[in-house]
């Protein structure tokens, strides 16, 4: 029931267009949508070239609840015993060293700061 109310506050009034968001995710149901989306990004992209057809994923997306708002980057949330890596849609970005060395630093920060 939480979730059913937590959807519409969003459909009724959210911090970012959440009814253009729920049509464009409703639309890649459609093969004949997504074939047109494909041929936007190639040529000869054609209906035919897909013998098999499956259901489309689910896109992970951290909602802020509070200020009703899709989070666009990572979420890092921890203290001094653990540390939690939210809204990681790209399990690739996650392994790169950059990152893991941003991680390590804010793991540092909480240890020290205990």
């Amino acid at each position: 029931l939480s979730t059913l109310y937590l959807q519409a506050r969003l459909l009724l009034s959210s911090g970012f267009d959440f009814k253009r968001l729920a049509w464009e995710e409703i639309q890649k149901y459609s093969r004949a949508h997504m074939v047109r989306r494909a041929g936007e990004m190639a040529t000869g992209v054609r209906r035919s070239h897909f013998k098999r057809w499956g259901k489309p994923g689910i896109r992970a997306q951290l909602l802020d609840i509070k200020n009703h708002q899709l989070e666009m980057d990572f979420v890092l949330e921890g203290d001094s015993r653990s540390m939690h890596i939210l809204n990681a849609v790209s399990p690739a970005f996650t392994c790169a060293l950059p990152f893991a060395r941003f991680v390590c630093e804010r793991i540092q920060q909480e240890t020290q700061s205990r």
